[in-house]
């Protein structure tokens, strides 16, 4: 896929004035303190990208990407934030002071945004499983 924004950190992407302030689609990926994507064992293979959530806005109440990353962070709101809550601990004592970032592709057609993320999930065919915190497949997905 192309049109993927830079990598920015959670507090910017968050950012209801920030740069996802726009419909599409997201990648949540954990980095040591020095920036560098910490790799992570896959059933096949390492993602050496650090993707821990794979995800998409929109929704009927359109929500923006800003949105869902400050669900995400909220821990409580969004599948993929209660995970990772439950895992920074674990995180924490591994990777002290990791911390997360996050990239994004804007989606204009509300209908095209389950497609885009089934393709964005395609990580799937590469390691045999989801990233850590997506806990299940999306509609779009099933094939």
């Amino acid at each position: 896929m192309s049109n993927w924004s830079d990598w920015v950190p959670i507090e910017i992407a968050k950012s209801k004035t920030g740069p996802f302030n726009y419909l599409g689609i997201y990648q949540i990926g954990a980095v040591m303190p020095t920036g560098k994507p910490i790799p992570i064992h896959r059933l096949v293979g390492v993602d050496r990208s650090g993707v821990l959530y794979i995800g998409r806005s929109g929704h009927a109440l359109r929500r923006s990407i800003a949105n869902r990353i400050g669900e995400f962070d909220d821990g409580k709101r969004h599948s993929g934030g209660a995970t990772y809550a439950r895992a920074k601990q674990v995180l924490d004592k591994v990777f002290p002071g990791h911390r997360l970032q996050v990239k994004a592709m804007r989606v204009t057609a509300q209908e095209a945004i389950e497609g885009a993320e089934s393709r964005a999930l395609e990580y799937f065919e590469e390691h045999a499983e989801l990233p850590p915190c997506n806990s299940a497949r999306s509609n779009a997905w099933k094939r």
